[in-house]
């Protein structure tokens, strides 16, 4: 098709004045259709875009990539999330064989807000990620992902059983052992967390987070001098990830909120560690960068 060719060398409007032309010859011509939604979405007019993924699926109800966009599509424009849910449904109808509709249905679920609760719906969400693992028994980033869905519903000891499942699946992905010790750490059982955050930083180096994480554990373990050089890595690979945005970061930015937070941290972990004028400067330059908790901070220790 010609309009493909248009496609690949950026001509837009050659090719949507193909696929015009086309669906005047041939008015039930569904592939058109949803290649001008395709265009018309990379455009980001994706009003357009749905309703013509909506006329290829009118002229082909089987088109389950095309139910797939236009999900998407409901989606980023916030409309009601029976218009997700519906179109995600109507792939998993096409293809109930394969998992990963189910695990976008999750993501659709856990991000969308439960109406009779208007909270996040992670108990349907955990539903619709369990499909698929029964497909996919040994896939550990769903049973990464139900972990989640379960912790953040309050259930914390099953989080824990699907995490430790994951890693007996996959003992190689760093990401595993930082979650699962960070619902240890939200248990208070810091002993058992900082093993699994060891195991993280020797698996992943360059994740400031999991520096960020095992500081906190460090502190809450008393071992301050520690806290402090994983609370300076967390910094510099913070800084790392600034230089790489190339702006100015808003004072509502999480890398900006990130790494004040850090300074506090580190800050006060100097002064748990009886150095509090040591900790006077990290404290001044989270005040600079906008938190507002640094004045009371600096009044208290640094006077």
């Amino acid at each position: 098709m010609a309009a493909r060719e248009y496609m690949k060398m950026d001509s837009t409007l050659l090719a949507i004045a193909e696929l015009d032309s086309a669906t005047q010859i041939s008015p039930d011509f569904s592939e058109a259709y949803a290649l001008k939604g395709q265009i018309w979405e990379n455009r980001e007019n994706y009003r357009k875009a749905i309703g013509q993924y909506s006329l290829a699926i009118l002229h082909n109800p089987n088109l389950s990539n095309a139910y797939l966009r236009r999900a998407e599509l409901h989606f980023k424009l916030k409309d009601h999330r029976d218009y997700v849910l519906n179109d995600v449904n109507e792939a998993i109808r096409l293809n109930p064989d394969n998992p990963e509709l189910y695990a976008l249905k999750a993501y659709y679920y856990a991000q969308t807000l439960n109406p009779k609760t208007l909270k996040p719906d992670y108990e349907n969400a955990i539903n619709a990620i369990g499909s698929a693992i029964y497909l996919s028994p040994d896939n550990a980033t769903y049973l990464k992902e139900r972990s989640q869905f379960k912790f953040k519903d309050g259930q914390r000891l099953s989080a824990l059983a699907d995490i430790n499942r994951a890693i007996e699946k996959d003992s190689t992905d760093a990401s595993l052992y930082y979650y699962r010790g960070l619902i240890r750490f939200m248990m208070n059982d810091y002993k058992s967390s900082l093993p699994d955050l060891s195991h993280a930083i020797d698996l992943n180096t360059s994740n400031y987070s999991y520096f960020q994480l095992r500081g906190n554990i460090l502190y809450n373990l008393g071992r301050y001098e520690r806290a402090y050089n994983d609370y300076s890595s967390t910094i510099n690979l913070l800084f790392e990830e600034i230089a790489k945005t190339n702006k100015r970061l808003s004072s509502e930015d999480p890398l900006n909120l990130s790494l004040r937070q850090t300074l506090m941290l580190r800050g006060m972990s100097l002064v748990q560690d009886n150095k509090p004028y040591d900790g006077c400067e990290d404290f001044q330059r989270a005040r600079q960068m906008g938190e507002s908790k640094a004045s009371n901070y600096i009044r208290k220790y640094c006077q």
